[in-house]
């Protein structure tokens, strides 16, 4: 690797305007425009964030040239137990500082850091279509799941469907974090979610009661996203103990819909089951995954199986 004079700190390191240095780092390839002010806001209400250095930099002449997100984060594993893992996110490196190794030196930094906390296990999602995907290959990450995905054009509903979106939704939140856990009861992965978990999720995505449908044993929450051309709605997350009670949950956000409708992320098979019986169009492979290293002598399969689970709502 070429030598560099470069300075590796932890986020919490940092002064005030190497942390504004950061903006085109996040700004560029995720399209975030980073605000330290906006973010640690955030950071001090996430228990993802406690205790944890956030992330590893490095620092050249006051300015941060490359960043590895640090993140604790909760899973169940099969013998029912909330196992704490790491969570990496926001791996990157400013154009001019590429292919220099620096992201490969912040990442050992990082999975020293998960080791020395006795974590099992390293998580992180990408896209195959991307060269960080190798990087990730060759630092022992392996692919843990991928994600099927279901769409289906709707055959512009528009009128009904705005009509509809102005009916007043009464929601019950509580109801509905419920649901989720009866849901996820037999599932392993990511589904540890309680109050304090379901109210930072409403505040990071924005999820107004409009934006949801509920029963009394499912619910369904999406987003319609406005484009003069190409209008589409995703549903976000869908939680349902039947297949009958998510095909009509499906069938109300259709009636909602201007044109398409998708569901980026389908891990459950009843629910999967639903969207077939509407016609769905479904592909069960995926370029975006979640990738794993394994830290210690257990192995992914080992800890949770085959009922392994995250909904698009947890991505990190």
């Amino acid at each position: 690797m070429e030598k560099l004079s470069l300075k590796i700190v932890s986020y919490r390191e940092l002064s005030d305007e190497e942390k504004e240095s950061l903006l085109p780092i996040m700004r560029i390839p995720f399209g975030w425009p980073f605000n330290p002010q906006k973010f640690e806001e955030m950071a001090k209400i996430d228990p993802c964030y406690w205790d944890s250095p956030i992330g590893f930099c490095a620092v050249e002449n006051g300015k941060v040239v490359s960043f590895v997100g640090v993140m604790n984060l909760r899973t169940r594993n099969l013998d029912g137990e909330v196992e704490i893992v790491g969570g990496i996110y926001g791996v990157s490196t400013l154009p001019s500082h590429a292919r220099k190794g620096i992201s490969t030196m912040l990442m050992e930094k990082a999975h020293e850091y998960l080791r020395e906390k006795a974590y099992r296990f390293s998580f992180l999602t990408t896209s195959k279509a991307i060269v960080a995907y190798h990087l990730y290959q060759k630092l022992g990450y392996k692919d843990a799941t991928e994600f099927p995905s279901v769409q289906k054009i709707t055959k512009g509903r528009g009128v009904e469907g705005k009509e509809k979106s102005k009916e007043k939704a009464l929601v019950n939140w509580n109801k509905i974090l419920e649901i989720y856990n009866k849901f996820t009861k037999d599932k392993t992965g990511f589904v540890i979610r309680d109050k304090q978990r379901l109210k930072l999720l409403r505040k990071y995505y924005g999820i107004k009661p409009e934006m949801i449908l509920q029963t009394e044993k499912a619910y369904c929450i999406f987003k319609q996203r406005e484009d003069p051309i190409y209008p589409s709605t995703q549903i976000m997350e869908i939680a349902s103990l039947k297949t009958g009670d998510a095909i009509n949950l499906i069938r109300r956000v259709e009636e909602r819909a201007e044109s398409v409708v998708y569901d980026h992320v389908v891990l459950d098979n009843k629910i999967l089951k639903a969207y077939e019986a509407l016609g769905y169009m479904i592909e069960h492979r995926s370029y975006d995954v979640l990738m794993v290293k394994e830290l210690a002598d257990t192995s992914f399969e080992e800890a949770y199986g085959e009922k392994f689970y995250i909904s698009i709502l947890d991505f990190f």
